[in-house]
């Protein structure tokens, strides 16, 4: 039997449903939020950097899977109509894509360092280029700029990393600002340390001077517990349901969480210098108290 009298309800159904855009879904957070969303019946846009991912969400009626280099800036400045088009509304945008380049300063190049910024902040602002105009117009609409807690500062060998993140969190920041009389609301994420593959694609520096060989593999053994990456999908579907127009920084993970308040509690100062102890294996027993670690997770990583 021919289900095409349902067809047009399903289509009513479909673009009456609120629609949100997730960059970088291949795995980890951004393929959590994607089923998260779906399953909230939401309609997702989903982007993948490779051909060979356009499949790993299956083919759900609410879920639109595209290919999309966020390195590419005419593709992401071009990007918001084509998402509109997908379902014909358009009513949230995580900038997800990104990915992490390590090791000391001294030994990454600047090929890595103009990588790292193209990707985690240049393509992230020619998104927002591409949607700001359509939620401005619509006088609504919510942004979630992925940051990192290492943008809160003081973690070694992920310098230029860090300095990408902190400069979407101020991005974030201004955003908000500018963009608030439209109904717009900009959000910045941090997350915790969690166990999804960035970890396995990291970009990392070559011929490190062996002086940092000691303190490196102190710092990774501190770093080896890693949390659930399912909590901060659930935080990311917060930032975009929770109508709060006045936040601006999320937390995701005990330790991402606790990084904040741990900041205001001791002051810019004294919190540096405890997070540098605990960084060389010298943890206090006030930090030890104040900052929990990540929760271990048996799954694999996401």
């Amino acid at each position: 039997m021919c289900p095409c009298g349902a067809l047009p309800l399903i289509l009513e159904i479909t673009m009456s449903s609120p629609t949100v855009v997730i960059t970088g879904t291949a795995s980890g957070f951004g393929r959590l939020a994607v089923s998260r969303f779906a399953q909230a019946g939401w309609n997702v846009v989903a982007t993948v950097r490779k051909r060979t991912d356009l499949g790993v969400h299956g083919e759900p009626s609410n879920i639109r899977t595209l290919l999309l280099d966020v390195d590419d800036e005419s593709a992401g400045l071009a990007f918001g109509e084509l998402a509109h088009a997908q379902f014909g509304r358009l009513d949230a945008l995580i900038n997800n894509a990104g990915y992490f380049q390590s090791g000391p300063l001294e030994a990454t190049t600047m090929d890595q360092v103009h990588r790292q910024f193209q990707t985690n902040v240049f393509g992230l602002i020619a998104l927002n280029k591409a949607f700001i105009p359509i939620f401005r117009r619509q006088r609504s609409g919510v942004i979630v700029n992925v940051s990192s807690i290492s943008a809160d500062g003081g973690y070694p060998y992920t310098s230029n990393y860090q300095a990408s993140k902190a400069a979407v969190a101020a991005l974030t920041e201004g955003l908000h600002q500018e963009l608030a009389e439209f109904g717009v609301q900009v959000k910045a994420l941090h997350p915790g340390n969690h166990m999804t593959k960035i970890f396995s694609k990291v970009d990392a520096a070559e011929d490190i001077p062996a002086d940092y060989a000691p303190s490196i593999a102190r710092f990774r053994s501190l770093n080896a517990v890693r949390s659930d990456p399912a909590g901060t999908a659930e935080v990311m579907f917060g930032m975009v349901t929770d109508g709060d127009t006045k936040r601006v920084h999320y937390y995701s993970g005990p330790d991402g969480r606790a990084v904040p308040r741990v900041k205001q509690l001791l002051g810019q100062d004294w919190y540096l210098e405890e997070l540098g102890a605990r960084n060389r294996g010298e943890a206090s027993s006030l930090w030890s108290a104040l900052m929990p670690s990540p929760i271990a997770t048996d799954e694999a990583p996401r």
